[in-house]
């Protein structure tokens, strides 16, 4: 396994990291997010360079990710456009955006709030819930191997289990 690359790692956060872990990507998402979809307007927006830009993006179309698509105006204008697994990042991406304004605050106050369109209030945060809807702490949730696990997994629960 390359010290660049988690591909051999048989674990759901390398295998994300695989797809999304570049130093880019989540900067490039927030603008997908935000509507942004033409190379030169994220080229321009993030001041990042042409050829990192242009590798980024391929592996998210590579990673279906995003779904490159010519304008219907003019076949040389290109748009990235966000599929469903790359929709599906948008809990990812706000609970950074809520991690970072709470644990990487700017000086001068926050810098993005997430608003509920509905109610115009800020979102009340980003967690993980139980199946009846109780919100859950890292400590009542149990991580179990499942059929895909190997003998690092397998191992590394044995160690949760014994400094539990």
């Amino acid at each position: 396994m390359s010290k660049n690359s988690f591909a051999e790692m048989n674990c759901p956060i390398a295998q994300t990291l695989e797809q999304v872990g570049e130093w880019w990507t989540f900067v490039i998402l927030r603008n997908a997010f935000c509507g942004m979809s033409r190379f030169q307007d994220f080229q321009r927006h993030l001041g990042i360079s042409t050829s990192i830009l242009a590798r980024r993006l391929e592996k998210l179309v590579e990673n279906g990710i995003l779904l490159r698509q010519p304008c219907a105006d003019d076949a040389r204008v290109v748009h990235y456009r966000l599929t469903a697994k790359g929709r599906a990042l948008y809990p990812v991406l706000a609970a950074m955006t809520l991690w970072g304004e709470q644990w990487a605050p700017h000086p001068d106050g926050a810098r993005l709030t997430l608003v509920d369109k509905a109610s115009g209030l800020p979102v009340a945060g980003v967690g993980i819930r139980a199946a009846d809807g109780r919100d859950l702490q890292p400590e009542q949730i149990e991580t179990v191997a499942g059929p895909g696990a190997d003998d690092k997994t397998h191992a590394l629960m044995r160690i949760r289990e014994e400094t539990a």
